[in-house]
């Protein structure tokens, strides 16, 4: 983890790189995502993408596990597992404020104010790596299109471009609501006679 704060500081430090920085969290559990960060042309394409102004990382947390409770003798208790997150990955689930690695891959867009990280959760599709390279480059090119819309000496100024960000990405998600409402709507009116 503090090679990872060391990396981001070093970029903050630049002017021409703007103040949110992406980090891509997967585990060994995830393959396909594995192999597109793996794999140099996959990696170029994105850099190609997010240019030299927009830096994006990959981390890989210790991977957790499933477990079944353990109960004092004479206790009957009901016998779900539980999810064990490696004591490893505390400091970066605190850092992000992120609930369990159970639910990686993901891309976080953070940014640091006043010592406190703010970030955006992304789901990344695993099913496939084609799967995963295109939900991967989707998120890339909504950052990049919301960076282009800041002007360079803004770059410097975390908390307008938080701000930018998340509003985009409500209007964005917002939009995908009412699209998914019209589909289901057409599905309903395709199915009465």
């Amino acid at each position: 983890m503090d090679v990872f704060s060391s990396l981001v500081e070093e970029q903050k430090s630049k002017s021409e790189v703007v103040q949110l920085f992406g980090v891509i969290l997967y585990t060994d559990k995830h393959p396909n995502i594995k192999k597109v960060l793996r794999d140099d042309d996959y990696w170029l394409a994105l850099h190609e993408l997010t240019g030299e102004n927009f830096a994006v990382f990959s981390v890989r947390p210790e991977k957790g596990r499933y477990e079944l409770p353990k109960f004092p003798p004479g206790v009957i208790g009901m016998m779900v597992k539980i999810w064990k997150e490696p004591i490893d990955n505390q400091k970066l689930l605190n850092l992000f404020e992120i609930e369990s690695t159970e639910k990686l891959p993901l891309l976080l867009l953070f940014t640091e104010i006043n010592g406190e990280h703010l970030s955006i959760q992304f789901k990344i599709n695993d099913t496939s790596e084609t799967e995963a390279y295109n939900t991967t480059k989707e998120h890339l090119e909504f950052a990049c299109s919301v960076i282009s819309g800041i002007k360079k000496e803004n770059y410097g100024n975390p908390e307008g471009i938080f701000a930018a960000l998340s509003l985009q990405n409500d209007q964005r998600q917002a939009w995908k609501i009412v699209k998914n409402g019209i589909n289901i709507y057409a599905y309903i009116k395709g199915l009465l006679p």
